[in-house]
């Protein structure tokens, strides 16, 4: 019998029987393969293996309509789902240090409720989170202070698939020493502490920190009640550290601060209050505190010691005790984004870490050298750091000797 399949003809009686020796099938064994699973079925291998082997074109056995199941697909797995924020968050800032804009775009996206409440110094901020955080979700703790608050256990570590826009932080920031690959924070804004003066009490253009030395200006000259504030400024002038542990450099520090003592008015925090009296002409005082001073002095002269200077940064917290952690990590992306981290600098006049937010930034305040200073004089500046409490205690020792 000859029977065309595939367009070949073979002799599908003698390639049966041969197929049947060869793999020892008996007629009943095949009668109950067709009897089982169908004619096409149970002759489909015999068939492929006479195409096979004479065929000038084989082509492939008609599939088996009752052929065995394949090994079942692997399930690709559902994606984890994205945590839903929780609908409040409490923020516990400085007063407009956080553009309303900002607030509301993350409240309409998130549909979470922002309450802010407020504090006016840091001791404030620290007493108001207490161990735990209190009921904030959210503060703005400074650089210096937070390797403590990690040691103490109140600030809570952040979940980094939370912070997509992480890349946006500057090479510089995205290591800092107080927080090394920012796993408990990431940085808010930043400043520089310089010398301010009114050019028209201070005539000439001064350039270094000596300025603050100089007995031409005796009772005219204001210092920061900040111990490491005034430390960082004075080993600098000398040559050292601003973070050193050195005790001789200390000494020397303090012996140089002593000798200004009697030329100073004041020592004090509130220098937008303390230079707009009119009895200090030029001080010590953070970089963007100028501006609120020049609505009382239009041209009041600000600027980082030629030696060098100090910088500080704010960071973005959530707490161990944070009644709203998912909201709070999710606010923290957002004022990582870069159009939301330019509107925070537009109102407050302080340059943010975010590289990638600096082409929405007004244009005069990248142009400030006050604000945003020449990569130059960024790499002469030291960020204060935590310097643990036994050498906190030869500072305070000293400061205390100081202003006693």
């Amino acid at each position: 019998m000859n029977e065309p399949y595939g367009g070949s003809s073979i002799d599908l009686e003698k390639e049966l029987v041969r197929y049947m020796v060869e793999h020892r099938v008996t007629r009943r064994e095949l009668l109950e393969r067709i009897a089982l699973v169908g004619g096409a079925a149970a002759l489909a291998p015999i068939i492929a293996a006479c195409t096979a082997g004479g065929a000038a074109s084989p082509s492939p056995a008609a599939p088996s309509a009752t052929a065995a199941p394949s090994a079942a697909p692997t399930p690709t797995p559902e994606p984890t789902p994205v945590p839903s924020p929780e609908a409040e968050l409490n923020i516990l800032n400085w007063t407009d240090y956080l553009a309303d804009d900002v607030i509301k775009s993350f409240e309409q996206a998130n549909h979470v409720k922002v309450t802010q409440s407020f504090f006016s110094t840091t001791d404030e901020l620290y007493t108001k989170l207490g161990e735990e955080g209190g009921d904030y979700d959210i503060s703005f703790p400074i650089s210096v202070d937070v390797p403590n608050m990690i040691e103490r256990g109140v600030i809570r570590k952040l979940d980094q698939s939370f912070l997509t826009n992480k890349g946006n932080l500057g090479v510089e920031w995205q290591n800092p020493a107080y927080d090394p690959g920012n796993q408990y924070t990431v940085p808010y804004m930043w400043w520089t502490t310089g010398v301010g003066y009114d050019p028209k009490r201070i005539k000439e253009t001064p350039s270094s920190s000596k300025a603050l030395w100089d007995a031409r200006w005796k009772q005219h000259i204001s210092m920061l009640d900040d111990w490491q504030e005034v430390f960082g400024l004075t080993l600098i002038q000398l040559g050292h550290s601003a973070n050193t542990t050195n005790t001789a450099e200390l000494d020397e520090a303090l012996v140089l601060l002593k000798q200004q003592k009697p030329l100073v008015r004041t020592y004090s925090t509130d220098t937008i209050t303390t230079m707009t009296s009119g009895d200090v002409w030029i001080g010590h005082i953070w970089g963007a505190d100028r501006f609120a001073i020049q609505e009382s002095i239009p041209d009041f002269a600000y600027y980082i010691p030629s030696e060098g200077g100090v910088k500080g940064s704010d960071t973005v917290a959530t707490f161990k005790a944070s009644p709203h952690p998912i909201a709070a990590q999710m606010f923290i992306n957002h004022l990582l984004d870069a159009h939301n981290s330019a509107l925070n600098t537009n109102l407050i006049y302080y340059m943010g870490p975010n590289a990638a937010a600096k082409e929405f930034i007004d244009p005069a305040i990248l142009g400030d050298p006050t604000i945003n200073p020449d990569q130059k004089i960024v790499d002469k500046l030291e960020e204060l750091l935590n310097l643990g409490n036994d050498v906190k205690a030869e500072y305070l020792k000293r400061w205390q000797e100081l202003r006693g």
